[in-house]
């Protein structure tokens, strides 16, 4: 005689909970490896972008002293923060500042011809499109008044300056404040920016 058995099902029970469990566990690996390719996609694109913003950078740094070798020292470039008998000029608080587009974008500058202009100077974009740029750094130029040696020292803040030589042998030289960012923010708004800022002084 043959015996029925009933089959209570409980393997196929357990295999469902497994599977279930693998998936959990995969889609769990699945979201850390996606949130890790965005975190390296989002430092290489800062790295990328402080790149671009440090190339605006040197290449303000070269135009400034092009400029003041060509003109003269004093105000030949960018936006008048500071004073120089020689040129005639205002003073404007607003564009003395960091620029409130610095990070927005805006105010780039509709030509080259002059150089006096409170705005955004477009450089070199030396990595290119080929290289995923955003688009081309750019550069805001302050100038910030004539100085000479005896004031960068100190020697001319005591009554024995004279004997110190703070009276002979002055140097005259121009400051200029630099700001680089890595592109216009209002082109490419999802795209990482870096803003750096530079002094140069020019003699």
């Amino acid at each position: 005689m043959t015996s029925v058995r009933h089959q209570s099902g409980v393997s196929l029970l357990v295999v469902l909970l497994l599977l279930v469990m693998m998936t959990l566990l995969g889609l769990a690996v699945l979201r850390g490896s996606l949130l890790e390719e965005r975190m390296s996609a989002n430092m290489y694109d800062r790295s990328l972008a402080f790149q671009q913003a440090e190339s605006a950078l040197r290449e303000a740094e070269a135009t400034v002293r092009a400029a003041v070798q060509a003109n003269g020292l004093g105000h030949v470039i960018g936006a008048r923060c500071g004073d120089d008998p020689n040129s005639v000029g205002t003073i404007t608080d607003a564009n003395c500042v960091t620029p409130a587009d610095a990070y927005t974008g805006g105010g780039t500058c509709a030509s080259v011809t002059n150089l006096k202009q409170a705005c955004w100077f477009t450089a070199t974009d030396a990595l290119g499109t080929a290289n995923k740029s955003a688009g081309a750094p750019q550069y805001y130029v302050q100038f910030m008044g004539l100085r000479d040696s005896a004031q960068d020292l100190g020697l001319n803040q005591s009554a024995s300056a004279n004997q110190y030589g703070g009276s002979s042998g002055v140097i005259r030289e121009a400051m200029y404040r630099i700001f680089a960012r890595s592109h216009d923010a209002s082109v490419n708004g999802d795209r990482s920016v870096v803003v750096l800022q530079g002094n140069v002084v020019v003699r």
